[in-house]
């Protein structure tokens, strides 16, 4: 009998944890798995997923009906007791945790961020947040998943006996790392939002392009800040130079060539976008930002370029390093694209397989 595996998530939109349910879920139903993808809030979906992926999608629209979702949960846990039930994005995995009392259900929820307290000063005592620790003790909840040691250093050592690293794994169909003379531009990919503080990034260009009058800077995603963003490039007088680009399918094509990639987040859980500009051989700068998953892949100046959170004149230094050094650039982007060997989707998708085998 195959082993059955639901996955559990809003929907496919253009985010990491649906990236990672679209690559896994392919791996698994490719080694005889019967998989299932549960869309609760509708049938939204950027990714490809394999045609043997079963998807039911549900059209609630009501978001902050929590008992209206678990209830469904509930009767779906009951209807399907061999099933391994996992769990992506707090709110939902409290929700599927709560669900599963009372019944059979086997559930892994992924964990995509951590509770430091110097990363969410209020997040830690919310509400939310205790409950999902909680339910986390039950024997409902079977395994977490953490995308980083670091992540998982946060949490309890009781839950971390439940916990088990698996990175986020990269797609199959990137581009091959770039080689030859690198555009003159900078890139950035990530939903416009204040976590990713794109503001820090566009103060450093302005005093980049100041003395490098020839880059641009290309900031690709969308999110609720694009017109803020837009605005304040425009009073910088980078109108010309700055370019919010949007949701784009092919980013990997756009960006292969580019002459550097700067995350500039003030907190992340484990970033794709971070790792497929490294596998993509890019030149990268990252803020060591908490609770610290881009120090456990950059080894400062040998890979890439680790900077403090929130500094400007860090930031613009590290741009100037890489613009007057493209030598050494290009070195630390061979040696960050090595990264495509430790987190293929096939390592990644066997890690998975081999935690399901043993549930």
């Amino acid at each position: 009998m195959k082993k059955k595996v639901v996955f559990i998530i809003n929907n496919l939109t253009g985010g990491g944890a649906e990236r990672v349910i679209s690559i896994i879920s392919d791996y698994l139903v490719n080694h005889g798995y019967d998989v299932t993808i549960l869309m609760l809030r509708g049938d939204k979906c950027v990714y490809k997923i394999n045609s043997k992926v079963k998807r039911i999608i549900r059209y609630d629209y009501e978001p902050h009906d929590a008992l209206k979702q678990i209830r469904y949960l509930r009767k779906y846990y009951k209807a399907h007791p061999d099933a391994i039930f996992v769990s992506f994005l707090r709110s939902q995995n409290l929700y599927s945790l709560i669900a599963a009392v009372g019944t059979k259900a086997k559930i892994v929820f992924s964990e995509r961020m951590t509770p430091v307290k110097f990363s969410f000063k209020n997040f830690i005592n919310s509400a939310e947040f205790k409950l999902l620790m909680f339910f986390a003790h039950t024997n409902r909840c079977k395994k977490i998943v953490f995308q980083s040691k670091s992540a998982a250093d946060g949490y309890p050592k009781t839950l971390k006996k439940k916990g088990i690293v698996i990175p986020n794994p990269l797609n199959d169909n990137m581009p091959q790392p770039y080689s030859g003379e690198r555009k003159k531009n900078i890139v950035a990919v990530g939903r416009l939002s204040y976590q990713k503080n794109y503001k820090l990034l566009i103060d450093a260009f302005a005093k980049f392009s100041k003395i490098n009058p020839g880059y641009t800077l290309q900031i690709y995603g969308k999110g609720a800040l694009q017109s803020k963003l837009q605005n304040y490039t425009e009073k910088l007088g980078l109108k010309e130079k700055v370019e919010l680009c949007g949701f784009c399918s092919d980013v990997h094509e756009k960006i292969v060539d580019a002459g550097m990639y700067v995350m500039s987040s003030d907190y992340e859980g484990l970033s794709n976008a971070l790792l497929e500009a490294m596998a993509l051989g890019i030149p990268t700068i990252s803020t060591d930002h908490p609770p610290g998953s881009a120090k456990e892949y950059i080894k400062n100046y040998d890979n890439g370029i680790l900077i403090p959170v929130r500094d400007t004149e860090a930031l613009f230094g590290a741009m100037c390093y890489i613009s007057n050094n493209t030598d050494k650039a290009d070195e630390m982007g061979k040696r960050a694209s090595e990264i495509r060997n430790a987190i293929s989707s096939s390592v990644i998708g066997e890690k998975w397989k081999s935690l399901f085998e043993t549930l």
